[in-house]
């Protein structure tokens, strides 16, 4: 994508074009630069341009800049698509420990100064509980169709002997879930209060890069207003790793958290709620079904396995929240 003519509209002369994804990192002696082609429409550009507004006069940093071209534009068209530019952010003398220490600070900070009461509507509320009561039935009875299916089976593979051994904890898992999302409800229509924030959309260590004790996140392309615990939630179950799991790193991020950005009880409700839900573990019976050829079954179990335990502690974490 390293066109002439757009590089000229930012007087960039590439030394070296590299593509990576869908970024193209254009090397000059300017510096590095991060060139996204997108299918983001005028309107979601002037979105991400007006937070960029917003971000300075609130002070916050942790965001990577569009950067203008010499006429002073913030994007080329392509085509049908978007494109615009952003310095490039070297990832270095940073660990993922201390990685995940800065996207919490600024995911609480960037909460913190866009939060926002909204006016309650026990008409939303119900839609919303009712909606989210209606995607997790629909996605356990997919598994208890599943487990009912395999039974009948005189012969299981190791992968579904392994799935049916668990399943009745995993229905566990989905009650408290469904136990903690009534709380929330109940709760919420008590206090009569409701509260949004600026959620990044995609808050997950890929979405975010740091250098030199200093973090950014990459862009806020699939931002959007809505309760802190969907940015909160995403980035908890993104930021675990099966075969590295660690209850106490996830302790540690909710306590850092809260210590810039103090949840609401119903808010915690609501997270426990998501958390328990074990979606992650559902994922892999579909991914079983779908990539049975290419896996050795040993392989899937090994992974199923471990994202059983992932549950069973974040069950440790959950119940002192």
């Amino acid at each position: 994508m390293s066109n002439p003519a757009l590089l000229f509209q930012y007087d960039l002369y590439p030394e070296r074009v590299v593509q990576i994804g869908k970024i193209t990192k254009i090397e000059t002696e300017r510096g590095a630069f991060a060139l996204k082609k997108t299918q983001l429409s005028k309107e979601q550009m002037d979105r991400m341009l007006y937070l960029e507004e917003r971000f300075k006069q609130l002070k916050f940093e942790g965001y990577v800049p569009i950067v203008r071209t010499k006429y002073g534009d913030s994007f080329v068209y392509q085509g049908d698509h978007i494109v615009y530019l952003t310095p490039w952010v070297d990832e270095r003398e940073t660990s993922p420990a201390q990685k995940d220490e800065l996207l919490v600070h600024h995911l609480a900070e960037l909460h913190g100064y866009t939060a926002k009461e909204q006016a309650f509507s026990e008409e939303v509320i119900k839609q919303s509980y009712q909606k989210m009561v209606l995607l997790r039935e629909s996605r356990q009875f997919e598994m208890e169709k599943y487990v009912s299916h395999i039974e009948k089976r005189i012969y299981l593979s190791p992968f579904e002997l392994t799935f049916v051994s668990h399943f009745h904890q995993l229905m566990r898992y989905c009650e408290l879930a469904k136990r903690r999302l009534d709380d929330w409800y109940e709760q919420i229509l008590e206090t009569k209060r409701y509260r949004s924030v600026l959620c990044h959309g995609k808050c997950s260590p890929s979405h975010y890069v740091s250098s030199g004790g200093r973090g950014y996140f990459i862009n806020f392309e699939k931002s959007v207003s809505d309760t802190p615990i969907r940015d909160l939630a995403y980035f908890i179950r993104s930021s675990i790793q099966p075969f590295q799991f660690n209850p106490a790193a996830t302790t540690a991020h909710l306590a850092r958290y809260e210590a810039q950005f103090s949840l609401n009880d119903e808010e915690k409700e609501l997270l426990a709620s998501y958390l328990y839900f074990p979606e992650s573990v559902f994922n892999s019976v579909l991914l079983f079904n779908e990539n049975r050829q290419q896996w050795p079954h040993i392989k899937h179990v090994r992974l199923f396995t471990k994202k059983i335990e992932v549950m069973n502690g974040i069950n440790n974490v959950l119940e002192n929240f």
